[in-house]
């Protein structure tokens, strides 16, 4: 019995021993995460909160309000930025002159003309009612700062290859090229002063009915490129107005990531109105996070990424979407908490702005969903090491919408490095290839694409 006795505490006595070698063992193994966020520089206890709509049109273009009634129309929903991007026409200043292009002056000739309230431009604001909206005068001392140097870029083309720029002087009455976005892109890059952000990329690729156009390596290499090549570009649109033309843009937005960031570079999200009309307003928008509201602190958050892309709709699947009210509670992180030695990221959320689940996701895939997180969220990366890629973003979901984070660049040995698929795209290098990209560019290509692609959406109800 003595044998017996001493031969369980010698066996319990080995496995003790044997457990306290092997879990050092083990936590060696562990993955050693660095992480590179946006959000790195906010001071969560002081800044605030600052909602922006950085796409917007008015009667200087295919709006159909004036100017001073677009921005009234966001001051009176208590909006804190907004950027004037009419097609051709800069922004140089809601008090100052500026000059409109055709075609969107043309019909300021035509008495009459039905659409002549889309066209017909209106006088600037006055210095009056200039003074009241950016000091918030009536509005409690919060006024609303306006972006200037706003345009969007290649303002006649058919196929939709549009690129908004801001704080630039390039861009002015360009009609713009079929098919391209490189080449506004490439025109602030060059000017030395301003920035860009490709607007609705899925309007252009139609990927709202052919998702498989996202990941194709054709135009990931094209965009990519793009990035790599011109630091001034600073992104792109991953929601524009009520998500109907961007749902599969936050997919194209995850392929760009993965394979720029090994480059040296990230793709900042933006979302939305693109507003033209009354509907348009309101839908989708920037929450900046600031010390202090005006132009120095939102042209620097723009550059860093230190912002959130919220909207009311989220379309990323259709059978399971959401419409929140305009002006509703998206949910809001009040802090973003990274612990470098345990490697976890905690979001906390403000009981204004309840979150109901949480989606976290790296290298294209979800790899946590957390439901009901109440009022905090943890996630533990080693929990999934060999699953994450090169960074790792957040989407939060309630009632009301959707809030998307930016992507956060996680650092580590062995990290995933993909390159950019620039093999795809070698064949419009040659002789031939130059000659199919300039047909590719006309306009009468780009009208039989138009037609082709409504004739596809008839015959398949879309």
């Amino acid at each position: 019995m003595k044998k017996t006795l001493r031969g369980v505490l010698a066996a319990v006595l080995a496995a003790v021993i044997l457990a306290a070698a092997t879990v050092p063992a083990f936590a060696q193994n562990a993955v050693d995460y660095t992480l590179v966020s946006p959000y790195d520089s906010v001071d969560w206890d002081s800044w605030d909160y600052y909602k922006a709509n950085l796409h917007t049109h008015s009667t200087f273009s295919d709006g159909k309000f004036t100017l001073p009634e677009m921005v009234e129309k966001y001051y009176d929903l208590g909006y804190d930025i907004l950027a004037m991007t009419d097609h051709g026409v800069i922004n140089p200043g809601w008090t100052e002159d500026r000059k409109t292009y055709p075609p969107f002056d043309w019909a300021n000739h035509v008495e009459g003309h039905e659409f002549s309230y889309i066209y017909h431009t209106e006088a600037k604001m006055t210095q009056e009612d200039y003074e009241r909206i950016t000091t918030g005068a009536d509005r409690g001392g919060r006024g609303i700062t306006d972006v200037t140097g706003g345009i969007e870029m290649n303002m006649a083309v058919i196929s939709k290859t549009h690129v908004n720029g801001y704080f630039t002087e390039f861009g002015s009455g360009r009609w713009g090229t079929e098919n391209d976005y490189a080449g506004a892109v490439e025109g602030v890059e060059k000017s030395g002063k301003g920035y860009t952000v490709l607007n609705h990329v899925g309007d252009w690729l139609k990927s709202h009915n052919h998702p498989e156009r996202a990941h194709d390596p054709v135009n990931i290499a094209y965009f990519a490129d793009i990035m790599v090549r011109n630091p001034s570009c600073l992104g792109m649109e991953i929601i524009n107005n009520k998500d109907r033309v961007t749902r599969s843009d936050r997919a194209l937005w995850d392929e760009l990531l993965s394979v720029v960031i090994p480059a040296g570079r990230t793709v900042i999200a933006f979302a939305d109105d693109d507003s033209e009309i009354e509907s348009d307003i309101g839908n989708s928008y920037e929450m900046f996070v600031l010390p202090e509201n005006n132009i120095d602190t939102v042209r620097e958050a723009m550059v860093n990424g230190s912002f959130f892309c919220c909207s009311r709709f989220d379309n990323t699947d259709r059978d399971n979407r959401t419409e929140g009210e305009i002006g509703g509670a998206v949910p809001l992180v009040s802090d973003i908490e990274w612990n470098d030695a345990d490697n976890t990221i905690t979001l906390t959320f403000s009981p204004d702005t309840p979150c109901d689940k949480v989606t976290w996701v790296s290298a294209g895939a979800d790899i946590l969903v957390q439901t009901e997180p109440g009022s905090s969220a943890t996630i533990d990366l080693n929990d999934y090491d060999g699953r994450l890629g090169n960074y790792i973003r957040f989407k939060l979901n309630n009632d009301q919408g959707v809030t998307y984070s930016q992507a956060m660049e996680l650092r580590y040995e062995g990290r995933p490095e993909p390159e950019i698929p620039y093999d795809s795209i070698a064949k419009y290098q040659t002789f031939f290839g130059r000659i199919v990209m300039r047909l590719y560019q006309t306009r009468a290509w780009a009208i039989f694409n138009l037609i082709k692609e409504k004739i596809w959406e008839k015959k398949n109800n879309k």
